[in-house]
């Protein structure tokens, strides 16, 4: 008498997996394609080759020059002071329009970053002004601990102006072009006016999270 049928689901009843070349080839094709996705990550990584952003990226970083100029307490602020920390600088003059602009742009970057991030705990807002003024400046001061109004001779900020690229004679009502410079003092990126600051700030997190030891590769490159 013939042994009665196996019960619905038990493992004799189940057909092999299919072995052959088709299937072998599949498989083939996606642990290549996952090769190729780690190897082209990994290259990215160690050579430089920093995400793609909605601004524009300065390759290689320039570095900057030494240059003098100084906050409202009369404090020095220069090559030094970039250090050890990123910054958003833009240029303007704190008694025009175009400089009270650039303050709130720099103020809604630094508010679409993320409160515990730390793009945002290691960021500072330079505005760089060709004349101090006192009373403007100690108001705007008190918007946020990381903003710094900093002004200089005409000599000085005109250089540092014209070695990032600043426009010259920008409109009194024109938005700001915004500098972002990595904490070994080079400029890195630019993002200019027609940008939203939801823009700027995704891209500065994206860059903040890049290794600088990738930018030092990319720099001898």
């Amino acid at each position: 008498m013939p042994p009665p049928p196996p019960p619905p689901g038990s493992s004799r009843s189940r057909r092999p997996l299919p072995r052959g070349p088709l299937v072998r080839l599949i498989l083939m094709v996606c642990a290549i394609g996952l090769f190729l996705i780690g190897y082209q990550w990994g290259n990215q990584r160690r050579f430089g080759q920093p995400p793609a952003i909605s601004g524009v990226l300065v390759t290689p970083p320039m570095a900057l020059p030494a240059f003098t100029l100084a906050d409202g307490t009369g404090q020095a602020f220069g090559r030094a002071q970039l250090e050890e920390r990123w910054t958003l600088l833009a240029f303007g003059d704190l008694g025009q329009a175009r400089g009270q602009l650039a303050i709130q742009r720099l103020l809604d970057v630094y508010h679409h970053l993320p409160a515990t991030a730390e793009p945002r705990q290691r960021l500072q807002l330079v505005l760089a002004t060709p004349i101090q003024r006192d009373e403007l400046a100690q108001d705007f001061s008190r918007l946020s601990p990381a903003l710094r109004l900093v002004a200089g001779e005409a000599g000085d900020l005109g250089k540092l102006a014209t070695l990032l690229g600043e426009p010259a004679n920008p409109a009194p009502q024109d938005r700001s072009v915004l500098y972002l410079i990595t904490p070994d003092a080079r400029l890195l990126a630019f993002f200019t006016p027609s940008q939203s600051t939801q823009e700027v700030a995704a891209d500065l997190t994206l860059l903040a999270d890049w290794p600088l030891e990738a930018l030092e590769n990319q720099n001898r490159d």
